[in-house]
């Protein structure tokens, strides 16, 4: 720790008041709400508005002294300030009885010391304003947490088993194994880099991950339009079953659901541009025109749709599952392997006719494995025309597949809603990439 607090030269003067000033704009935050909270839920607290700004100010006044001094007097006000919490913590219980207390406060007050510190605390790799900026950036983190804490519970007890089970799974896919797979191409044409195959997996299982998030924090039934746009997230080909099924049984309803679907389907097409950049983002600009227009015309054609749709709130909940299972994983990693290795094959034996089948084949299941082998075959020598003609093509492709699934399982009135609006938005994407 002697490397991290030495005798440097004396601060300037605005350091000093930009140091105290964020310990007094932190400790005083923290210590608002810490004081709120005690008194909305009539429980002790060892300190509030007043304690959490001494306190920060202790932190940054004995981080000053460490840097002439040596770094054991701040060691040593630590040590103590955690021993007084304790003491403190101790009494409030014998005071309070069997009323539950935890232990959020005096960690806050630990925290807020060290926040306190932080500016003052010389170190190699980070100058004064930046750690003027991470301690305010902490503070905020400190004070969203506790001022969050009841939508965190309530989500917490949202939280089931199977989640809790596929976060792990996922922090163990991304964190674990991926750093293990070797970074090096095999096979035919060396089209399957098991690292790449690796990060294309947590990619994908990581944009879907983020929208079963959405679902759960959000909840489906707080309105049909959220519930398609975070579904769309998820998958939403399972968003086009799910609501063209319900609008059939209830008539009443289908433009409504037709709502869903049609959102669900334009956020597609922000999802690919998503992939594209992650991949490969010089690719990002080109990709735009015709995604956008499509996207464009989606966004127009459901806003008509949320207008018409007059009839009652549809509190349908899609049945979407939790979409990261290890098994499901494997699979996409498999398929993604399986189409990069086809359009590879079709690249260099069919050219461009090849290639652009290929995407539209890929297309009629899934756009994300294509879009990510077309934006990995842009890096290595793919002209850019024909990328951003693949690309779109999938995503027509999928575009009309979600077209025939709402005409098939729909009924007339979602049919006739659907094709209102993804014929377009198919229509004019494939305009702009192909005669444009």
């Amino acid at each position: 720790m002697s490397a991290l607090l030495e005798a440097t030269a004396p601060l300037e003067p605005v350091e000093l008041v930009l140091g105290f000033a964020l310990a007094l704009a932190v400790g005083g935050a923290v210590g608002l709400e810490r004081e709120r909270h005690a008194f909305a839920e009539q429980k002790p607290s060892f300190g509030g508005a007043r304690t959490f700004p001494l306190v920060a100010l202790l932190g940054a006044l004995l981080a000053l002294l460490a840097r002439a001094h040596g770094p054991m007097l701040l060691v040593a006000g630590f040590v103590a300030l955690t021993a007084l919490l304790g003491l403190g913590y101790w009494g409030s219980r014998r005071v309070a009885g069997d009323v539950q207390l935890g232990l959020t406060t005096e960690f806050s007050a630990l925290v807020v010391f060290l926040i306190g510190a932080l500016p003052f605390v010389e170190t190699a790799s980070m100058t004064f304003p930046l750690r003027l900026l991470l301690g305010g950036a902490l503070g905020t983190v400190v004070m969203s947490l506790l001022a969050l804490r009841r939508p965190i519970h309530e989500f917490a007890e949202r939280i089931s088993y199977e989640d809790l089970l596929a976060v792990v799974r996922f922090a163990l896919v991304a964190v674990v194994a991926l750093p293990l797979l070797p970074d090096r191409s095999f096979g035919a044409y060396d089209a399957l880099n098991p690292f790449r195959i690796g990060v294309v997996v947590v990619l994908i299982a990581g944009i879907s991950f983020v929208g079963y998030v959405a679902v759960r924090l959000l909840g489906a039934r707080r309105g049909i339009g959220m519930t398609g746009l975070a579904g769309g997230l998820v998958s939403s080909t399972a968003v086009t079953l799910t609501f063209s099924a319900k609008g059939k049984e209830h008539p009443e309803l289908a433009r409504a659901c037709a709502l869903a679907i049609s959102l669900a389907a334009t956020i597609m097409f922000a999802r690919v541009l998503v992939e594209v950049l992650a991949i490969r983002p010089e690719l990002v600009l080109p990709t735009s025109a015709p995604l956008g227009a499509m996207l464009a015309v989606g966004v127009l054609g459901s806003l008509v749709l949320w207008r018409r749709a007059n009839g009652p709130q549809d509190d349908a909940e899609p049945a979407v599952r939790n979409p990261f299972r290890l098994r499901q994983a494997v699979r996409l990693g498999l398929l993604y392997a399986a189409v990069r290795l086809l359009a590879a094959a079709a690249w260099n034996h069919l050219g461009e006719r090849g290639l652009l089948a290929s995407a539209a084949i890929a297309g009629l299941a899934d756009v994300d494995a294509i879009t990510v082998s077309v934006a990995r075959m842009h890096a290595e020598s793919l002209p850019t025309d024909l990328a951003v003609s693949a690309v779109t093509l999938a995503a027509v492709t999928n575009t009309v597949v979600k077209v025939v699934l709402a005409v098939a399982l729909g009924g007339r009135r979602v049919a006739l809603a659907v094709l209102s609006v993804l014929l377009p938005a198919a229509a004019v994407g494939a305009a702009v990439a192909f005669f444009a």
